[in-house]
């Protein structure tokens, strides 16, 4: 580079004070000096007791384009600076004022002076906005875009500024003197706590935090499939956060958990919070109609209040509505344990006294169906179901099971089951039991009368069953009827000259011949004979007396009547009598 070539460079003077700058040049040492001094009006706001001006607080720095340091100096107390310059390399000076020089072989800008004059004073402060609790991570900061006036004494404007993103305002080049200070916002509630007067002396200012803003709008939306829906219940809580401003109360919320605070969203299905602080929260939808609950999703929103009105962008959805419903019997009591499907979907089950609810319900036509083994009930058929509606009606029985049991000894028989004197508008019916003897009828609410035969009784014509017929009133399933095969006893007793003895016995045997043959002895001590457990047919009743001493088996007595027929049927037989002779 050629020794006559100029370089440009800026001078940068940081500042404690507002400074005027002047540049100068040494004969030995290439340079940028000059001088600090106040402007008249700034000298003219002095009081007299102010002392004399000293300008060895002011440092200025030397820095390359880029920003580095290169050098930096203090004036001297009458304000006078000079900073070295060693190389040729572009160079600025720049912090309160910008001020580009030119640094050659000779001189620092052709030996000018570059005289800066400074006019005031800065006066800082800020608006601090209101903290919840731990929950609020950002602490010592408040809102932007509240607008702070600087007021004279007489209260004429004198400059007014926005606060920055942390709450913070800076007037600059202020005179001395005395001040008033107000902030406002069209949307924050701004508390003043302390005096709004300030007095600034001959040097930067710091305003006392006297400006608080109370908290914030929280505001969000419900709609369902795209419309604003009037009515539904957010409730405000949060886990750190113990108070807010809730003028419009906490609404009758259920739980165990107490709100902060609820809103009820309006015809634009907006809701909204005034003055919530700086944390953590949670919204609860709640939409109860007259007499149906809605579902909202989501039922919890997490959401989170800085130092700014919050709208939740996401919306809660109206999704449908809980709407119940009773199934009864023909009483009216409640069914326990009904399974409840809608369009063939199962969607709830009855509890102990017969109500189901089913969530998630639109304004919609539904079959709803109620199932339970042992029942069957009307249904709901193509129902248009509506949010106005108090309940569903109720689904009531129709009809019930009676299922039961026909107990046959042996094998090689059925039975069949007759169901009859039912109502007038219920045939009687006939079921064969199945290989286990269970049989099952469905019949709507009634009296009835059951009774089991032989299911072919031709070729089993002494197949009798107690009891002869079971009658029923039906009003809910009666599932443990129960027939069994017939069986009686036969008593009677014989008459001997003397004592009868272990020498008679009496024998039951059938006259079919495929049943066993059952002999009863007589005993010293009683002349009385006993058959248990016999099942109908015909039957002989013999009796015989054989003397221990003989061999034979030849009766050695005479008997009025030595055997008797009788009929088994489905009472006991009794008064079977035998009589010796002479």
């Amino acid at each position: 580079m050629a020794d006559n070539t100029k370089i440009r460079h800026s001078l940068i003077i940081f500042l404690v004070a507002i400074s005027t700058v002047y540049s100068v040049s040494a004969d030995s040492i290439k340079g940028c000096g000059g001088f600090v001094e106040a402007s008249s009006s700034l000298v003219r706001s002095r009081k007299g007791a102010d002392g004399k001006l000293d300008y060895s607080h002011i440092t200025v720095e030397l820095q390359t384009v880029d920003g580095l340091v290169k050098d930096s100096t203090q004036c001297a107390p009458n304000g006078y600076y000079f900073i070295p310059v060693y190389d040729k390399l572009p160079l600025t000076l720049n912090l309160v004022w910008q001020v580009p020089v030119v640094v050659d072989d000779s001189s620092c800008n052709n030996n000018e002076d570059i005289n800066f004059r400074f006019t005031g004073f800065t006066l800082s402060g800020k608006v601090l906005g209101a903290v919840g609790g731990e929950s609020c991570t950002i602490k010592n900061v408040g809102p932007s875009d509240v607008n702070v006036e600087l007021l004279s004494s007489d209260g004429d404007p004198i400059a007014s500024i926005l606060t920055s993103l942390d709450g913070s305002y800076l007037f600059k080049n202020i005179i001395p003197g005395k001040y008033s200070i107000r902030a406002s916002h069209p949307e924050l509630q701004v508390e003043v706590r302390g005096s709004p007067e300030v007095e600034l002396g001959f040097a930067n200012g710091v305003v006392d935090d006297i400006f608080f803003v109370l908290g914030y709008d929280l505001k969000g939306s419900v709609v369902a499939q795209g419309n604003p829906i009037l009515g539904v219940h957010i409730y405000l809580h949060s886990d750190d956060v113990s108070m807010v401003d809730c003028p419009q109360g906490f609404g009758d919320a259920s739980g165990e958990r107490k709100p902060l605070c609820h809103s009820v969203s309006d015809a634009d299905g907006i809701f909204s919070f005034k003055s919530i602080p700086c944390g953590k929260y949670e919204l609860i939808p709640h939409y109860k109609g007259e007499n149906t609950v809605f579902d909202v999703s989501p039922p919890v929103m997490p959401v989170s209040v800085e130092h700014q009105h919050v709208t939740v962008p996401k919306k809660f959805q109206v999704t449908g509505f809980s709407i119940g419903g009773r199934v009864v019997d023909s009483d009216s009591k409640g069914v326990e344990g009904v399974k409840i499907l809608v369009d063939g979907s199962l969607r709830s089950v009855t509890d102990k006294e017969g109500y189901y609810k089913l969530d998630k319900v639109t304004s919609n036509r539904y079959t709803i169906d109620a199932v339970k083994e042992h029942y069957k009930f009307d249904k709901l058929t193509k129902f248009m179901v509506l949010p106005n509606m108090a309940s569903l009606p109720d689904i009531s029985a129709v009809s019930y099971d009676i299922c039961g049991v026909v107990r046959i000894v042996g094998s090689g028989h059925k039975a069949k089951v007759a169901l009859t004197h039912g109502p007038a508008n219920v045939k009687p019916q006939m079921k064969h039991t199945d290989d286990s003897g269970t049989f099952c009828f469905e019949v709507p609410p009634g009296e009835y009368r059951l009774s089991a035969s032989a299911a072919t009784p031709k070729s089993a014509p002494e197949l009798l069953f107690l009891p002869a017929y079971v009658d029923v009133a039906v009003k809910s399933p009666l599932l443990h009827i129960e027939f069994s095969q017939s069986r009686v006893n036969v008593d009677g007793s014989v008459t001997c000259k003397e004592k009868c003895g272990p020498s008679v016995s009496v024998a039951l045997v059938g006259v079919a011949g495929d049943r066993q043959k059952k002999t009863v002895v007589l005993t010293d001590e009683s002349n009385q004979f006993h058959f248990s457990d016999i099942l109908p047919g015909k039957y002989r009743v013999e009796v015989k007396s054989i003397s221990p001493e003989t061999a034979s088996e030849e009766d050695n007595w005479c008997w009025d009547r030595s055997s008797i027929d009788v009929n088994v049927g489905t009472e006991d037989i009794k008064g079977i009598e035998f009589v010796q002779k002479d």
